[in-house]
This record gives C-alpha cells, sequence and structure tokens, in this order.
C-alpha cells in the first residue's frame, strides 16, 4: 500500500526538519558539477542556508510547504515576495511591483521521481498566486538537469546566467 505524502504549511518553528532535506540539495550540488570543488561541509552549508531562512521565515509573504510522509518531512518548498527594484529584474523586464522568488525545493533523494516536486511548486505558485504575485523567479545550479527539466516544463525559462572562478581553496 502506497503511503500518502501530505502538504502542509511550515512556520519558523519547523526549521529544524529542513536540515536533512536541504543537506540532500547540497549533495545534489556536489553530484551534478563536481568540476567546482571543493565544496563546504554538511554542517556549514545547513549554518549558511538556516540563518537564510530564519531571516526569510521572519518576513511576511514567505511560504513555507512541508510534504509530510507518516510524520516524517520528506520535502519542502520555500518562497519569499521582494520588491522588482531589490533584483535584478528591474533594469531590463517589465514586471509587477513585487516579484516571488522560489528560494528552495527539496525532496529527499529517496522520494524523488514521485511528483512531490511538481506538488511543492504547485502549492507555492498557488499561495504567491492568492497575495497577487504572478511574476516569479527561481535559481537552479546549472549541472541539476533533473531540476531544470521539472522548471522549464512548467514553464521558467533562462534570464540570468552567474558564471565563476573559484580559487577555493
Amino acid at each position: 500500500m502506497a503511503k500518502t505524502v501530505e502538504l502542509r504549511r511550515g512556520s519558523a518553528a519547523d526549521l529544524p526538519l529542513l536540515e536533512p532535506l536541504w543537506v540532500s540539495v547540497h549533495h545534489r550540488h556536489l553530484e551534478s558539477m563536481p568540476e567546482l570543488a571543493p565544496y563546504v561541509d554538511d554542517r556549514e552549508t545547513w549554518g549558511a542556508r538556516s540563518a537564510l531562512y530564519a531571516e526569510l521565515l521572519a518576513k511576511p509573504d514567505t511560504i513555507l510547504i512541508l510534504a509530510v510522509e507518516e510524520d516524517h518531512a520528506i520535502g519542502y518548498g520555500l518562497a519569499h515576495v521582494m520588491a522588482a527594484t531589490d533584483t535584478w529584474i528591474a533594469d531590463t523586464w517589465r514586471t509587477a511591483g513585487r516579484i516571488g522568488e522560489i528560494e528552495s525545493l527539496a525532496v529527499l533523494p529517496s522520494h524523488r521521481g514521485q511528483g512531490i516536486g511538481s506538488r511543492l511548486l504547485d502549492a507555492l505558485e498557488r499561495e504567491l498566486s492568492s497575495i497577487g504575485i504572478r511574476d516569479l523567479i527561481l535559481g537552479v545550479l546549472a549541472g541539476n538537469e533533473d531540476a531544470i527539466r521539472l522548471y522549464r516544463r512548467r514553464g521558467y525559462r533562462p534570464t540570468w546566467v552567474y558564471l565563476s572562478q573559484f580559487e577555493g581553496r
């Protein structure tokens, strides 16, 4: 019998649940683009990411959706809203005054390929739309082909590409 995956709204109190999920994304980054090594370790990545999430979750119009199976978080999506003038968008594209950013979308490796990421993205887009946000941006590591495929199927298109040169030692 298939287990039921439920989506529910999260809050800052759920931040500890996100650690293994974010770390799985970090590992996906390492797998996707090993040529960018060295990467920070799991403790460092979660330290930086959790600080960002705590800051975002303290602001209005930040949305956290958890995918839960048998009381265990197996995925999440986090989005927030910002002024278009605070982004790299306003000098090139005509948009509404506020932009939604899909900050993170994560699904544990054991649950990928089951449509959970699509459900999380649906929920984030629906929540953002309900507060009048229709212009959206998101970032994805260039080597993460599975994520890029998901986002392209959903109508997202490349708008800005960062190139990096890291000494990293």
